[in-house]
């Protein structure tokens, strides 16, 4: 018997046609697949209890994937701005400009209390 599940606004749908993550796209189905895989590790264990049905569950969890995705790729576009309206600013591709990105990266999850 399936649960009736309230949905969310059009607006905060996490999914189209994917989820973009940084330089990638992961698709509905890729997440979907996640969530099934995650439920079913936790419900392996006995310290696991479902007080809902599974599929509210994995549904559950792939909305938390997907937000989770948009916030980091939010926190990456937030770097490269920071980045870009810097006066002396590494290229792109090197070494440099990775180290920014991941000190500046850091900075970022710091600022919404989470650990790196």
């Amino acid at each position: 018997m399936r649960t009736a599940v309230k949905r969310r606004p059009m607006t905060d749908q996490p999914f189209s046609d994917g989820v973009q993550f940084g330089m990638h796209t992961m698709s509905r189905e890729r997440v979907t697949q996640l969530a099934r895989d995650l439920l079913e590790a936790m419900t392996r264990t006995k310290a696991v209890t479902l007080l809902k049905d599974r599929e509210v569950v994995r549904q559950a969890i792939a909305h938390a994937l997907a937000d989770e995705l948009k916030r980091e790729e939010e926190r990456e576009e937030a770097v490269r701005r920071r980045i870009s309206a810097m006066r002396k600013k590494p290229a792109q591709s090197s070494r440099e400009y990775e180290e920014l990105f991941r000190k500046l990266m850091e900075e970022e999850y710091l600022r919404e209390g989470l650990d790196t």
